[in-house]
């Protein structure tokens, strides 16, 4: 199998052309034509993911975030790029659109983590929405989050004796989402960064918003 029949696979369960506009998916270092035999997949790439790669002897490294996100000025030998193309190793990159992607998005891997039921995604909002099997107070629900995806602690905003019954999540840095709780009437939100003013605001507005870390929303699709 060549780079470009797995290009064209993940086209097809994630298709680039749903990215953001910010955003930079797809085929970004190598040659589409090379034979792959090994495949390694990462959050991002580093020094130790082209170190592992290498040593494992694969052709192509998968990564969510992108390797080039703004416009290159210089490769460097110290470049992440540099040391792809002196490995001979290729980069895929699937940010946003493998976020949106309805079979194996990365949100809606988030939901299933947290045994949402009814599940609705509304990829233009970066959004999967569902229930609860039974609802729960604040407290309850920040230690069950933390308990499903295997993390020591949350950071949550407290909402007083308002049960949480639906659910919205948005991984990475979904801290504006905290803004579209009228519009699809969710009691609680988890994401994996929340600034400080979306804090206040929902905490001004009783909703439940869960920090629950950028990495750990996202590594339990990459690395499941």
């Amino acid at each position: 199998m060549t780079i470009k029949d797995i290009i064209s696979v993940v086209d097809e369960l994630a298709p680039f052309d749903t990215q953001a506009d910010f955003d930079n998916s797809g085929f970004l270092v190598g040659d589409e034509n090379t034979i792959v035999t090994k495949v390694l997949c990462c959050l991002d790439i580093t020094d130790d993911v082209i170190k592992e790669a290498k040593e494992l002897g694969c052709e192509l490294i998968v990564s969510h975030h992108p390797v080039i996100f703004s416009p290159l000025t210089k490769v460097t030998s110290d470049s992440i790029v540099y040391k792809l193309i002196k490995n001979d190793l290729s980069a895929l990159c699937l940010h946003t659109n493998f976020d949106r992607a309805a079979i194996f998005g990365v949100n809606q891997i988030l939901a299933n983590y947290l045994d949402l039921k009814n599940t609705v995604l509304y990829p233009e909002d970066f959004l999967c929405v569902g229930e609860l099997h039974k609802p729960m107070s604040d407290k309850e629900f920040a230690r069950f989050v933390a308990l499903q995806l295997d993390i020591n602690s949350v950071k949550y905003t407290q909402i007083g004796d308002k049960p949480i019954k639906k659910v919205a999540v948005s991984s990475g840095a979904g801290s504006g989402a905290v803004t579209l709780m009228d519009k699809y009437g969710f009691d609680a939100l988890v994401t994996g960064e929340i600034k400080h003013h979306h804090f206040l605001y929902a905490k001004e507005k009783s909703l439940c918003a869960v920090e629950a870390g950028h990495f750990e929303t996202e590594s339990i699709a990459v690395f499941q």
